[in-house]
């Protein structure tokens, strides 16, 4: 699955590098012409006019997936001599959108890797409902993995309290602003039928108590070893490895809780 973020990246480069017809040939050439009825809400055109083709595409249907790389192929091949567009940083940032999805760009080839680390429906989440503090927590996150460990753990800790403050602002529940990572995910389990006394089923209670463990591990691994706080004199710094865990752990908590509370705003009357 391509993310949103790249493929709005990929818009960028077809409004900077493209005309309206050019568009238009790169997409009809592979044979995939706009969506009936759609009005996109990007702003220009050339934009607006390419989500309209892309729109019209399953991009979980590999064969849908693989027409959009054949555009982005060709789109490359046109520009390859144009040193603007190679040495352009929207051009670099593309190609580093890409790598993180698990793809690679070898040889004019678009290429699965199976190497990212990241799951991916939390951006679908962040853009769909429009939570940025969440968003940005994110995408800080995976930026600093590899450069900076340290702020990488700080920003997954932060992503799981903006989601929690997010599930609580949108429910109209109050909560203090002093409140820890526990507080608050204790509040949103209670509203999610999520806390271990809410069941009687032993298995549950051992799921939904790992769940909390969790939340009290990330924020220990925050203090621990994020940049918030000072440092000893015997400090071990964090490595991406130490990254990747916290990305994955605070991602993978936070879709669940986003999930969970989206599937109970439609159910509300579902325990």
């Amino acid at each position: 699955m391509i993310s949103k973020r790249t493929i709005h990246t990929f818009y960028d480069l077809l409004s900077g590098y493209g005309t309206l017809a050019t568009i238009q040939k790169l997409f009809e050439c592979e044979y995939i012409f706009e969506a009936e009825n759609y009005v996109s809400t990007l702003g220009g055109q050339r934009r607006s006019l390419a989500d309209s083709y892309v729109s019209s595409l399953d991009l979980n249907n590999p064969s849908d997936l693989r027409k959009l790389f054949n555009v982005i192929e060709m789109f490359y091949l046109e520009n390859e001599e144009n040193d603007y567009f190679q040495n352009d940083t929207i051009v670099k940032r593309f190609f580093t959108l890409l790598e993180r999805d698990g793809y690679s760009f070898v040889n004019g080839k678009v290429q699965y890797e199976n190497t990212t680390f990241i799951p991916k429906e939390l951006e679908n989440f962040t853009g769909e409902y429009n939570i940025k503090h969440v968003e940005n927590d994110w995408n800080r996150a995976l930026s600093q993995a590899k450069t900076d460990p340290e702020d990488a753990i700080t920003a997954t800790r932060a992503m799981v309290e903006s989601t929690l403050k997010w599930i609580l602002d949108d429910i109209g529940k109050k909560y203090k602003e002093t409140d820890n990572l526990s507080q608050l995910y204790k509040q949103v389990a209670q509203l999610l039928n999520l806390s271990p006394d809410q069941h009687g089923e032993e298995v549950f209670k051992q799921i939904l108590g790992s769940i909390n463990g969790v939340v009290t591990g990330l924020g220990a691994l925050r203090n621990a070893y994020g940049d918030s706080h000072g440092k000893g004199k015997v400090y071990y710094k964090p490595s991406e490895r130490h990254a990747k865990f916290a990305i994955n752990l605070s991602g993978t908590l936070c879709i669940y809780l986003l999930e969970t509370y989206i599937v109970s705003k439609k159910t509300p009357s579902t325990k």
